[in-house]
């Protein structure tokens, strides 16, 4: 089964200040991306390299009464500060992944700023960490792609997940390491080679 990254998911309990503090260490401004029903919103950062991916920077939204338990890098997890959250692939076959997985797929979406909604159906990952090192998946159902919403300007140096053992779905750039679960983003930017756990 062939499958890629789609997207790294950047959490934190305040999105205005990981998307100031995201500005400050590469030299790029994040592109808002719109509100998600489960109670949090994104801005989002395309990736020259792997091409055909992109950034999530995720906190709750500030218009929503609550984040739900749906989403997991917000909701369940008691980290204050941002962090590299979780990562997402994007296989040929969603369907198939997930019954690999003995799991099924949800249907999800995201409101835009310019008052379209997109959808798509997900793989959710693992609930209730801080750090989530199996990647979960992503079907766009033909929505436009997130990382089309701006020129890109940072690429992936490397990205390392550690604490678990080496998924069937590998793609690159991902190297898998042993060690307590985290996951390390370095990116090449404007301002030059930047660690995110930086920010």
């Amino acid at each position: 089964m062939g499958t890629q990254i789609d997207h790294i998911v950047i959490a934190a309990p305040n999105l205005k200040d990981l998307v100031s503090r995201f500005e400050k260490l590469t030299g790029v401004k994040a592109v808002a991306g719109g509100r998600h029903d489960t109670g949090t919103a994104n801005a989002l950062v395309p990736l020259k390299e792997p091409k055909g991916s992109y950034l999530e920077l995720i906190g709750p939204d500030p218009e929503a009464d609550a984040v739900t338990q749906d989403n997991f890098a917000i909701a369940t997890t008691q980290s204050t500060e941002p962090r590299v959250a979780a990562w997402c692939v994007r296989p040929d076959d969603l369907e198939a992944l997930a019954a690999k997985r003995g799991t099924q797929s949800q249907l999800m979406s995201r409101h835009t700023p310019e008052g379209t909604t997109l959808t798509w159906r997900l793989i959710l990952p693992e609930p209730g960490v801080d750090f989530a090192p199996v990647p979960f998946a992503i079907d766009w159902l033909g929505s436009p792609h997130p990382s089309k919403v701006t020129e890109p300007q940072v690429s992936v140096h490397s990205f390392t997940v550690y604490g678990h053992s080496e998924p069937d779905e590998l793609p690159e750039p991902a190297i898998f390491q042993e060690g307590k679960p985290l996951l390390e983003l370095v990116l090449e930017s404007p301002k030059g080679r930047v660690n995110l756990s930086d920010l």
